[in-house]
C-alpha cells in the first residue's frame, strides 16, 4: 500500500470516528504488521486508538489459534480501550462485529459463543481480547474478499464476497469502526438481548473445555456474560464463562 493509500484510509476512518462519537477518537493505519495487537502495543497507544493493518501476516486468535494471512483480502483491526470485565467485552465486541457484517450484507448473521461471527455455518469474523494493566486491546479479523481457502479452512471459513456482498476493505473497516463506537457503550441488558437474538449455539451439541475437563453435551441456555447450561449424557452442568472455551 502506498503512502497516498494509507493517508486515504486514515482520513476516511478518522472521519468515521468523528461522526460516530463513542470511545474511539483516533485511527492509525499501518501498511503491514505481524499482528495489529502487537502493533498497538509497540506504538504504545492510549485508550481510544484504533490500529488498522492493510496486511497482517501473523495474526492470532483465542487459545493460541492462528488467524491466516489473508494478504489484501481480509480486514485486521485492534481497538485500544480501558480495561473491563472480559466477558462483557466479549459480548459487546461480538454484537458490534455482527452489526457491522449485517450492515454490509443486509441480513442477519450469527454469534457462536463467546465471540465468533458466523454465517451459513462458517466463520466470518473472530475476536481476540488481551488485557494488561488498565488497557484492553481488542483484535477483530473479518473475511472480506476471499474466494478461495487453504484446505484446512475450506468449509469452515466464509467471506463477505462469498456471501454476496463484495465490498472494498475500506468500506468494511468503516462499518466496523462505526459499529464498535456505537455498541460498546450500550447497557449490559441491551447487549445481552442483542447477543441472544443472534446466538447459534443453544440447542446444538458441542464440546467444551473447562477446568482441564472436556464436557460434551447439548447447550440448553446461554447467559453470555456468565456461563452456559449444558446437558451431558448424565446430567445438566453449568459452565462458567470465565473458564470455559468451545473446542468442538
Amino acid at each position: 500500500m502506498t503512502g497516498v493509500e494509507v493517508k486515504t484510509w486514515t482520513d476516511r476512518l478518522q472521519s468515521v470516528l468523528v461522526e460516530a462519537g463513542g470511545p474511539f477518537d483516533r485511527v492509525v493505519v499501518v501498511p503491514e504488521t505481524t499482528s495489529t495487537q502487537d502493533a498497538a502495543r509497540r506504538l504504545d497507544r492510549e485508550p481510544g486508538t484504533v490500529v488498522i493493518a492493510c496486511r497482517q501476516t501473523a495474526g492470532r486468535g483465542r487459545l493460541g489459534r492462528v488467524w491466516a494471512d489473508t494478504g489484501d483480502e481480509g480486514l485486521a483491526a485492534s481497538f485500544v480501550c480501558v480495561s473491563a470485565a472480559p466477558e462483557r467485552l466479549a459480548v459487546a465486541c461480538a454484537v458490534a462485529a455482527a452489526r457491522a457484517a449485517e450492515s454490509l450484507l443486509g441480513r442477519p448473521v450469527g454469534i457462536k459463543w463467546p465471540n465468533d461471527i458466523v454465517a451459513e455455518g462458517r466463520k466470518l469474523a473472530g475476536i481476540l481480547i488481551e488485557q494488561s494493566g488498565d488497557r484492553a486491546v481488542i483484535g477483530i479479523g473479518m473475511n472480506v474478499l476471499q474466494t478461495r481457502w487453504p484446505p484446512e479452512l475450506a468449509g469452515r471459513a466464509v467471506s463477505l464476497a462469498q456471501l454476496g456482498a463484495p465490498c472494498a476493505r475500506l468500506v468494511a473497516a468503516a462499518a466496523l469502526l462505526r459499529a464498535m463506537s456505537e455498541t460498546l457503550p450500550w447497557a449490559d441488558k441491551r447487549l445481552d438481548e442483542e447477543f441472544s437474538r443472534r446466538d447459534v449455539l443453544v440447542g446444538t451439541r458441542a464440546a467444551f473445555r473447562c477446568d482441564r475437563r472436556t464436557i460434551t453435551g447439548t447447550v440448553l441456555k446461554i447467559d453470555p456474560r456468565h456461563g452456559l447450561l449444558v446437558r451431558s449424557d448424565r446430567q445438566e452442568i453449568y459452565l462458567p464463562a470465565a473458564t470455559t472455551a468451545v473446542v468442538g
